[in-house]
C-alpha cells in the first residue's frame, strides 16, 4: 500500500477514513491516496464488488468514497458500473527513470480523431482549448510549450494497449484520414494529401501510427514506453 503523506494522515483514524473531509482540496488529497491504494495499476479494470471490498478496508463509507473518486475524475467506470479503473497519475506512482510520467490508454484509440481525444484527456485537461488533429499539433505538444508537458522537464509517456492503437492507426485509418482531407473543400493543399494517399495505396506511404512514432522520436526528452 502507498505511504500516507501528512496532508492525508490527519484525516485517518488507525489507518482508516471515517468520513471524507469537507474542503475540496482535502477531499481530493484523500481521494488520490485511496485511488492509488485500491487501484495501484493505472488503467487496470476492477469489478465493482472488488473495488468496494478494497475500499471497505480503508474507509467507513466505501460506496461514498467510490462515488467521490469518480466525481473527482480520478477513477472512471463503465456505463453500467460493472468495472472501475484509475485514470489519473498520482504522487504515489513510481515514475519512469525519474521522469514525470503520463499514461495513454490505447484502448480508447479507434481512429485518428480519437487518438487526439486521448491526447487531450491526458495532456490538455487544464487548458480551455483542444489540440487540432494534426501531427504538427503533436509536435508542438511534445515540445512542451503548453498543456501538462509545459515545464515538465524530461518526461515519459507510457502507451498502454499499444497493439490496439497500432491496429486502429494502421492502413485503413490512415487511408480514411487522407481521403477525408482530399474530400474536404476547406483543406488548403488537397493535392498534397492526394499524393500521400496514392503513395499509401501503392505501398510507399507510412501509416498514421508510423508518423506518430516518428514525431515522438524527434523529442528524445520525452521517453515513449510501448505496452
Amino acid at each position: 500500500m502507498a505511504p500516507v503523506n501528512p496532508g492525508v494522515s490527519r484525516f485517518l483514524h488507525d489507518g482508516r477514513l471515517l468520513s471524507m473531509p469537507r474542503r475540496w482540496e482535502h477531499r481530493k488529497a484523500v481521494a488520490r491516496w485511496l485511488a492509488h491504494a485500491t487501484l495501484p495499476d493505472l488503467l487496470e479494470p476492477v469489478t465493482e464488488p472488488e473495488l468496494t471490498q478494497r475500499l471497505a478496508a480503508l474507509a467507513a463509507d466505501p460506496v461514498g468514497v467510490r462515488r467521490a473518486m469518480v466525481d473527482l475524475g480520478l477513477v472512471h467506470r463503465t456505463r453500467d458500473g460493472a468495472e472501475y479503473w484509475r485514470t489519473e497519475l498520482t504522487e504515489y506512482d513510481v515514475v519512469v527513470a525519474g521522469r514525470r510520467t503520463f499514461h495513454l490508454d490505447g484502448a480508447r484509440v479507434d481512429s485518428v480523431a480519437t487518438f487526439y481525444d486521448e491526447l487531450d484527456r491526458v495532456f490538455m485537461a487544464g487548458e480551455d482549448w483542444r489540440l487540432g488533429p494534426s501531427l504538427d499539433a503533436l509536435d508542438d505538444l511534445l515540445r512542451g510549450g503548453f498543456g501538462a508537458l509545459h515545464g515538465a522537464g524530461p518526461a515519459a509517456v507510457v502507451w498502454h494497449d499499444y497493439d490496439h492503437s497500432r491496429e486502429a492507426l494502421g492502413f485503413a485509418a490512415t487511408r480514411a484520414h487522407l481521403q477525408g482531407k482530399v474530400d474536404d473543400p476547406q483543406v488548403f493543399d488537397a493535392e498534397l494529401f492526394r499524393r500521400r494517399l496514392a503513395d499509401l495505396e501503392a505501398g510507399r506511404g507510412r501509416t498514421y501510427l508510423e508518423l506518430v512514432l516518428e514525431v515522438f522520436a524527434g523529442h528524445p526528452e520525452v521517453e515513449l514506453v510501448l505496452r
